[in-house]
């Protein structure tokens, strides 16, 4: 076996903060709470069917799709990359290979910024406990 052969493992998988979930399931607690309110006290029966197709918009628009774009987006980070995913269903995709980063640093809103070596910069979205997620990384790219 060759000596440049580095096992790739996944290290980690961090997710952003579900403090950005709070809007969505606070929309569908008032989705909810208004079809058990009002449910069987309106007169007439189109409004029944008004309030129904309402609260399903709204779960739908404000709730569902919120909670599966959280759901899809992550950085993984393995012994020699870091992969970042994003989107409503994961359609945007980087990748920075720890052999092409020249600098990791910390960047406006404590997003995480990787210098590339052909003068990209791959720029993570902010995620929990960046400065010492930003210290495991170089360390992971001085080994690499």
């Amino acid at each position: 076996m060759s000596q440049s052969f580095i096992e790739s493992r996944r290290l980690a998988r961090i997710r952003p903060s579900a403090v950005r979930l709070f809007l969505p399931f606070a929309a569908l607690a008032l989705a909810c709470f208004g079809v058990s309110f009002y449910n069987g006290r309106l007169p007439e029966q189109w409004m029944n069917i008004t309030l129904y197709s309402v609260a399903g918009a709204i779960a739908f628009f404000f709730w569902l799709i919120p909670v599966l774009r959280y759901l899809s987006s992550y950085v993984d980070i393995f012994t020699t990359r870091v992969f970042y995913r994003a989107g409503l269903m994961g359609q945007n995709r980087s990748e920075a290979k720890f052999s092409q980063v020249t600098d990791v640093r910390l960047g406006d809103g404590r997003r995480i910024q990787l210098a590339l070596t052909n003068g990209e910069i791959v720029e993570l979205p902010r995620l929990p406990r960046a400065k010492k997620l930003t210290a495991e990384i170089q360390a992971l790219v001085a080994k690499v």
